[in-house]
């Protein structure tokens, strides 16, 4: 099932890992298959972005705690297309978090600009672009590289933080 929904993605791409008709996830088959799958999508040879679908509610709290020992993350969507909404499993520090939540409120933002409309942080453009490099990484938000400037959106419109 993994390797048929990655063939199928072009670079750059979204990969929906359909979970429907699957019985049974555990923690180790996470840790073992997920994040190995999900650091070579990150690779930049192969630039893709995975969202777990359809997956059973129980299952999530595997994610997070898999998530949470690996300092990865998880999107969890419901449906046959791309979905609007997900729930994220994993934990994000203060930083990113911020820096998350500035991105979805955008449609497409630089380091430079979150700067700029946060100056009463004090937080300067190369921390916003260590932070947004970082979710990238995490396979959160999208890069698109527009002259010398890296773009970044998110992956789906809304995030629903787990636990």
């Amino acid at each position: 099932m993994l390797c048929a929904a990655i063939s199928e993605s072009p670079e750059g791409g979204l990969v929906l890992l359909d979970f429907r008709g699957i019985d049974i996830v555990t923690g180790s088959w996470i840790n073992e298959a997920l994040v190995p799958l999900i650091g070579w999508m990150a690779d930049g040879r192969n630039d893709l972005y995975p969202i777990l679908m359809n997956l059973k509610s129980d299952w999530i709290d595997d994610l997070q705690l898999v998530s949470e020992w690996n300092h990865c993350c998880f999107l969890a969507g419901e449906g046959s297309t791309p979905p609007r909404s997900a729930v994220l499993a994993g934990a994000l520090d203060p930083g990113q978090r911020q820096t998350f939540d500035a991105v979805i409120a955008s449609s497409g933002i630089t380091g430079a600009e979150l700067e700029r409309q946060h100056a009463e942080t004090k937080v300067k453009a190369t921390a916003w672009n260590n932070r947004l490099k970082d979710l990238f990484q995490k396979r959160l938000l999208q890069r698109e590289k527009r002259g010398r400037e890296q773009v970044y959106r998110s992956v789906v419109a809304e995030v629903v933080f787990h636990g």
